[in-house]
């Protein structure tokens, strides 16, 4: 009879300890992410450009210092290249500000106009007849506020960005340096690391397509700062759900404020980069990638609200190949296998009845 009390207690604290441990892990990961971020964003990219460094390694016949170098100074080159882009598109902006000024001013002197048309007499005052000044001085000193913290912030974020990405070029350089000594003996790693790089690699095919028909659109549409527009596309795109929602609607303030836009000319330039997000996220996306990360969409979402909580931006990003090797590691624990089936949408019974 004593058997059965001391399973019980022996499962609540078992069940006591794993919530320990879960809170402890938590505040580590929240605590330590100057240094887990660029390593996690570090043996992401190793596991996507390794089959590269492969073929550089074996098809130039250099060896494995040189191809690592070769590789680091192709990320470096285009590094480089995105940041002055982004920048001069930025420049272009701000010398465009007084044309967006100018349009900001039409429109509230227009909607002064209708509302004093359209209120009854009683509730505008005599003065207010002729529309104001001040409501659109308003608005021209906020775009010119907005434009300027907007400079200041890209400034800001392009440092930090060129900082954290030197880090994670240096974990790259000696993680690819060390791949070819150290291998994936583990069936596990194995796994995770063919899961991850089919994600990654078919999820960067999309997002360049994705990205590049977005940017190119926008220019053929005459719409200002379209590379930028469309490298945010492209990053946006490994954010699930959320990200291609993002990048539809950044560049519209901009269509909205062009000087010589028309009603016609804004909603075609809507419409068409409204479609292109959406074939590729319901048509082109699923077709290609399929369940690839074996998660379930509810899944992907808890996750990038965690880790986007715990990691800001780039755990957003992170969040999907996190999880889905999170999910291969707790599929190979028996205690832990129910956990791995729920995220993946299979519920137990479901498997139960599969295996029968």
């Amino acid at each position: 009879m004593e058997f059965p009390e001391q399973y019980d207690r022996l499962k609540i604290q078992t069940i006591c300890l794993m919530v320990i441990a879960v809170v402890l892990v938590t505040f580590s990961i929240y605590w330590l992410r100057p240094v887990l971020v660029p390593l996690v964003v570090a043996l992401f990219v190793v596991s996507g450009v390794t089959p590269l460094l492969n073929g550089l390694e074996h098809r130039l016949g250099v060896n494995r210092l040189v191809a690592a170098g070769i590789t680091i100074v192709t990320g470096l080159v285009a590094m480089i290249v995105f940041g002055f882009a982004i920048w001069v598109s930025m420049i272009d902006l701000s010398r465009n500000a007084t044309a967006y000024r100018n349009r900001v001013q039409e429109i509230v002197n227009y909607l002064e106009e209708r509302a004093v048309g359209i209120m009854p007499e009683s509730f505008v005052p005599s003065q207010s007849k002729v529309p104001s000044k001040s409501t659109a001085d308003d608005a021209s000193e906020f775009i010119d506020i907005f434009v300027r913290d907007g400079i200041t912030m890209l400034s800001q974020a392009l440092i930090g960005l060129i900082s954290t990405s030197a880090v994670v070029l240096i974990y790259v350089f000696f993680l690819l340096i060390g791949t070819s000594t150290i291998g994936h003996t583990g069936s596990v790693a194995r796994e995770i690391d063919k899961q991850v790089r089919t994600y990654l690699s078919l999820k960067t095919v999309i997002s360049i397509f994705t990205g590049g028909a977005f940017g190119a659109t926008l220019y053929l549409f005459g719409v200002p700062m379209a590379f930028t527009f469309g490298v945010l596309a492209f990053l946006l795109n490994f954010v699930p759900n959320i990200g291609p929602i993002v990048a539809s609607i950044l560049p519209i303030p901009l269509i909205l404020l062009d000087p010589n836009a028309s009603i016609a000319w804004m909603a075609s330039v809507i419409v068409v980069t409204g479609l292109i997000q959406l074939i590729s996220g319901n048509l082109v996306e699923p077709k290609l990638m399929g369940n690839s990360s074996d998660l379930h969409p509810v899944t992907v979402l808890v996750a990038l609200m965690f880790w986007g909580m715990m990691w800001g931006v780039v755990g957003m990003f992170l969040a999907t190949p996190i999880t889905a090797a999170l999910r291969i590691l707790l599929d190979r624990i028996d205690v832990t296998k129910p956990i791995a089936e729920l995220m993946a949408g299979r519920w137990q019974g479901d498997a139960n009845e599969v295996a029968a």
